[in-house]
């Protein structure tokens, strides 16, 4: 009896099942967790779920702005997940608004899509 290592078919890959989660992010949701300080708000997180094994995420404003650009290299090929802190690339907090991201993954191609975020 003999075994395969664990691969990638790139023919397989599907870009367009790349998701954000929450989408909308709604502040007041359970997905918010709880506040650990006495004022001010606690860490806040979007997953991009279904990434490729290796890409780049950018993430932009509604004015075409770079928010903030993001490698992802997963730990294993069943790892598919990026989570993002909302913070800028100047590490500030994002806004409410609607923003734009770009998933390129090279040869395998882009996805382009858009999350709002609601206070």
């Amino acid at each position: 009896f003999s075994t395969v290592g664990q691969s990638v078919n790139n023919a397989m890959v599907d870009l367009d099942r790349i998701r954000v989660v929450p989408n909308p992010y709604v502040v007041a949701n359970s997905w918010e967790p709880l506040n650990p300080y006495t004022n001010g708000r606690g860490p806040r997180e979007l997953h991009f779920t279904h990434l490729p094994e290796k890409c780049t995420l950018r993430i932009f404003n509604i004015r075409g702005q770079l928010v903030r650009e993001l490698e992802h290299h997963a730990e294993s090929i069943t790892d598919g997940t990026l989570i993002w802190d909302m913070q800028t690339k100047d590490l500030l907090d994002i806004s409410y608004g609607i923003y734009i991201y770009h998933v390129d993954a090279g040869d395998l191609g882009t996805k382009i899509g858009k999350f709002a975020l609601i206070k």
